[in-house]
């Protein structure tokens, strides 16, 4: 989870701050009792009430500066929503990145699947459409990083009808879509080829 910044941290000891000097006066019912007898009746009755409307309104500040600091806090960690992935460093990729990073973005079927080298397998795909680049073989072998290795559920299995991102990087496992993934990604995919194709890929993806 991403810490909170000095600014946030700072919101919050002014609101904690705020409580305990609310918290620590003296309350009007235990005040001396020469003091309570000369104040008059309306007075004495009014009292209590401010006295509940600074403490709920000390409080409201504190609970508006907590919640200030936990949105800020959430929003660091959950990024913009776009679905990129983190790599180890916690630098995300933007999704025009994602395809420029890509060698292959292809949809179509797999013919067939076998482990490789530790950690890797290959995969045979019966193209159905390549959109990086933007033609190729009907049939086409990728060496690609195993996802069963961090996944077992998300082990690629003969039959799977898939959108593939390859990507550049050879440890990093492909991006891959199916099912009511498939119609808006091939979307996104189109939509994006172009801004792609003037996006530099960033060091750490390569």
């Amino acid at each position: 989870m991403t810490e909170p910044t000095e600014t946030e941290e700072t919101r919050l000891r002014r609101a904690f701050a705020l409580i305990g000097e609310e918290a620590g006066r003296a309350s009007p019912a235990t005040a001396p009792a020469d003091r309570a007898a000369s104040v008059g009746t309306r007075t004495a009755a009014t009292r209590p009430r401010r006295k509940q409307r600074r403490v709920r309104a000390a409080l409201a500040i504190a609970a508006a500066a907590c919640v200030a600091a936990i949105v800020v806090t959430v929003t660091v960690t959950a990024g913009d929503g776009s679905g990129a992935d983190l790599d180890t460093t916690g630098r995300g990729q933007t999704f025009p990145e994602a395809l420029a990073c890509a060698t292959a973005v292809v949809e179509g079927d797999l013919t067939a699947v076998r482990p490789a080298s530790q950690g890797r397998v290959h995969v045979t795909v019966s193209v159905d459409r390549w959109f990086k680049p933007s033609t190729g073989p009907a049939t086409t072998r990728f060496d690609l990083a195993d996802p069963a290795v961090a996944d077992p559920a998300e082990a690629y299995a003969t039959g799977d009808h898939l959108l593939l991102l390859v990507p550049r990087r050879n440890g990093q496992i492909p991006d891959t879509y199916q099912g009511q993934e498939l119609r808006p990604m091939r979307d996104r995919i189109t939509r994006t080829l172009l801004e792609a194709a003037h996006t530099t890929c960033p060091p750490e993806f390569q």
